[in-house]
């Protein structure tokens, strides 16, 4: 008899077993079977509530947690973008400095050679000025007073004189300066 309980045993845990791989593998699906026993059954319905509504939960939250993977797979696709733009911007950025860093010293030189211009200008003027003066004075006077300048300046002076006015004044010098000066009248026009 013992031999029989164990092959009756042995044959229900063989079945237990072939339902159960059965069962996973797919090819049978005792769910739907089961569950239609346990409504049956009046004290076990209420916990079949209690599962159906722990597997609906399971499924929003399975649901939910897809959506959060794809929000979050989103989210770093976007942060990478933006990381990418920052530093193309922070390039950006950092050349737009050197450009203006280079154009503000650019624009100072430019201020310092109007300075220098205007300067120019205004000595040029005040040459001009001087040349109409010498030109309206007599040789002679005109002499007295170039005596006292260095021989470079009374040089510079009477080249942008009428060459009448500037011979009186030469005319008017010591033969020595007047030499000098018309030599290095001379060696400025080669």
């Amino acid at each position: 008899m013992r031999k029989w309980l164990l092959a009756f045993v042995l044959l229900i845990i063989a079945a237990i077993i072939a339902v159960g791989v059965l069962q996973a593998t797919g090819v049978i699906d005792l769910r739907p079977l089961i569950i239609r026993r346990v409504e049956s059954i009046p004290a076990l319905a209420p916990h079949l509530e209690t599962y159906r509504a722990g597997r609906e939960a399971e499924r929003r939250l399975e649901e939910a947690m897809a959506e959060l993977d794809a929000l979050r797979g989103d989210l770093i696709q976007k942060e990478m973008e933006l990381d990418a733009r920052a530093k193309a911007l922070a390039a950006e950025e950092r050349k737009l400095a050197r450009e203006k860093q280079a154009l503000e010293e650019e624009k100072q030189a430019l201020l310092n050679l109007r300075d220098e211009v205007e300067t120019v200008r205004s000595k040029f003027l005040e040459l001009e000025r001087m040349r109409s003066i010498y030109a309206e004075m007599r040789g002679r006077d005109a002499a007295a007073i170039m005596r006292e300048l260095r021989p470079e300046l009374v040089a510079f002076i009477l080249a942008g004189l009428d060459p009448e006015v500037a011979g009186d004044i030469l005319a008017n010098l010591d033969p020595k300066v007047a030499a000098e000066i018309t030599r290095m009248s001379l060696t400025d026009k080669k």
